[in-house]
């Protein structure tokens, strides 16, 4: 069954006409809902032997309810629906329709309906239902895990998560870099343009962040203006060259405001690689390096090393 882990929630391609997670929660739970009333038409027609009402059981009910058309519309735009769960529960509806028209021969025939093809066509829709609600709940989830504002993931699940990767990593032997970023002289943006244009630069920053990480990457909103990021699978020199893919995607172009004025936005990062020691001993050096970074002018990618571990000792 569909479990969250199953779920791609940042696809590497998401175009704008994508849908959105609150449509898939929308389109999903309603999904739910019509079926059920679908179902219970079934079972009337059935017990009471009342003839099917035009469109219950059609040849081309699967693509002409509203689910079939909805998957139709996204399912190859390259975002979150295009993806095996979703392709899987598509597959669950095409099932739960082709037991249904099988009733719908047998019904119009006349005679008695076995016991095992209502059986059949009673657990297609268990199973279709049951999918739709699974993933229903990890997008759900998912919702309660983002920082409204930015989008990225928020701080209340992120040292699970950092905890999880780090024993991924010490199991596995791959290198695991984490990294802070803080975005430059923010405090001015908030002091001379406002809140409003505040919160529409980090939107905008974050964005950029979601855009350019890799796909196993993590972003999370560690406060304020400074985001944390789980780089799996990277040394420090891997972590620094996706570093300065970062900084350079922040920095171009400039972000309009709404006061018709544009802002040159620039982040500084400070990255340190996962040792033996605990998970916030790695953020600690993130956070050493990160200084460094905006003590040495900002606007630049500073790794916490090997000798200043041991200059720390």
């Amino acid at each position: 069954m569909t479990e969250l882990a199953e779920i791609d929630l940042a696809p590497a391609s998401a175009p704008g006409d994508a849908a959105s997670t609150l449509d898939i929660i929308a389109a999903v739970d309603a999904a739910v809902d019509e079926h059920l009333d679908w179902l219970h038409q079934w079972n009337r027609a059935l017990i009471c032997r009342e003839a099917l009402s035009a469109g219950v059981a059609d040849d081309g009910g699967c693509e002409a309810c509203r689910f079939g058309q909805w998957y139709a519309l996204h399912r190859h735009d390259g975002g979150l629906v295009d993806q095996p769960v979703f392709h899987d529960l598509a597959e669950a509806h095409r099932r739960m329709h082709g037991q249904a028209r099988v009733l719908a021969g047998l019904a119009r025939d006349g005679g008695a309906i076995p016991v095992g093809d209502y059986d059949r066509f009673v657990q297609a829709a268990d199973d279709f239902n049951t999918r739709a609600r699974r993933i229903s709940a990890a997008f759900q989830r998912l919702l309660s895990d983002l920082d409204p504002l930015t989008g990225t993931h928020s701080r209340q699940t992120m040292m699970a998560e950092l905890e999880r990767e780090a024993v991924r990593a010490r199991r596995t032997g791959a290198p695991l870099c984490l990294v802070l970023v803080d975005l430059d002289h923010f405090k001015r943006i908030n002091d001379t343009h406002g809140h409003t244009a505040g919160d529409r630069v980090l939107a905008t920053a974050a964005g950029r962040l979601l855009a350019q990480v890799r796909p196993y990457d993590t972003v999370f909103r560690y406060g304020g203006e400074e985001f944390l990021l789980c780089l799996p699978n990277a040394d420090l020199e891997a972590a620094a060259a996706v570093c300065e893919r970062l900084r350079m995607a922040i920095a171009d172009p400039p972000v309009d405001l709404d006061d018709g004025k544009k802002h040159c936005l620039t982040a500084s990062f400070g990255l340190a690689l996962l040792r033996s020691g605990p998970v916030n001993d790695a953020i600690v050096s993130a956070d050493r390096a990160l200084y460094d970074a905006k003590r040495s002018g900002r606007n630049q990618v500073k790794a916490y090393t090997v000798v200043e571990a041991a200059l720390d000792r």
